[in-house]
């Protein structure tokens, strides 16, 4: 990745922390209060590649926390029993713990307790890769140590009888080093296949790979959904591609994408047109 694509962390400002000082539960301070509504985005997800075995399988889904000034301890642990309340098979994690590459250190350190019945997974994001390689490794032995799957380029198959899913994590794609070539391998053998890039940014790439796209779904964040917007497009995206792939879902050259809100926010504890959010998937095999 050419050092020209590299983002830096967005430092909390003094603005952001004084705003954090400040009640989140009062409507009448609007944006502070519509950030602290999380929602829960239940739906059924319908695909005839999925393996019908593995039909009513919860995959639950969450990204964008930024543990930090503008979300605390508290909130974590609150999120953790929020999710692992919805009693999920599968959970994916989709990358910025904290505000820096620090920050997801102390994220998995506090051991926040993400539980579902086959496991948990977590991908990587901008944030997380801030600092230097050599704290790469202090990352993904944190996750370890919380009963977490880390998917740095790698891919974690759950299987039953004889069918195969794939669960696939790229490196982050502005500070990190994708490697999709050998995603693409590593779920060659799959029935299915769940890419949980932390930006959608990646898409285009995969979709120029000379096999296509190895991946039927693909889950992202790192948009925030705008964070701030105003009729339905954001005042300063975080994604070079600007408002593509803002929040919902997209479907291109056959395959399907769902773009998170995200739970927590950057820069400033607001939010305006677009709410955080978590996702349960209900996974079955049949039409769209």
């Amino acid at each position: 990745m050419s050092k020209a694509h590299r983002k830096r962390a967005k430092r909390v400002p003094w603005l952001g922390r004084l705003l954090a000082q400040l009640p989140n539960d009062w409507p009448v301070l609007y944006p502070l209060y519509l950030a602290a509504q999380l929602d829960t985005a239940e739906e059924e997800y319908r695909n005839p590649r999925w393996p019908a075995v593995l039909n009513g399988l919860r995959l639950a889904y969450l990204s964008d926390i930024h543990f930090g000034a503008l979300f605390g301890e508290k909130r974590v642990r609150a999120l953790a029993e929020r999710v692992n309340a919805l009693s999920p098979d599968v959970i994916l994690l989709g990358g910025d713990y904290g505000e820096d590459s620090q920050g997801a250190v102390d994220f998995f350190r506090l051991k926040p307790g993400f539980r579902a019945r086959y496991g948990v997974a977590a991908a990587l994001g901008n944030h997380d890769r801030t600092l230097p390689d050599g704290n790469l490794p202090r990352i993904l032995d944190a996750m370890r140590a919380d009963g977490v799957t880390p998917l740095c380029n790698d891919v974690w198959m759950l299987e039953k009888a004889g069918k195969r899913v794939a669960f696939a994590g790229a490196d982050d794609y502005y500070n990190g080093e994708p490697d999709l070539s050998k995603l693409s391998e590593l779920t060659r053998e799959a029935d299915f296949t769940v890419f949980f890039p932390h930006e959608p940014d990646i898409l285009p790439q995969v979709y120029a790979l000379a096999d296509g796209p190895f991946y039927q779904l693909a889950l992202c964040g790192h948009t925030h959904g705008g964070q701030v917007t105003v009729l339905g497009h954001s005042l300063h995206s975080s994604s070079d591609l600007k408002d593509r792939y803002r929040s919902g879902w997209y479907h291109e050259q056959g395959t399907d994408i769902l773009v998170s809100n995200g739970v927590g926010t950057s820069v400033l504890p607001v939010r305006l047109g677009t709410r955080p959010q978590i996702h349960l998937l209900t996974m079955r095999s049949g039409a769209l």
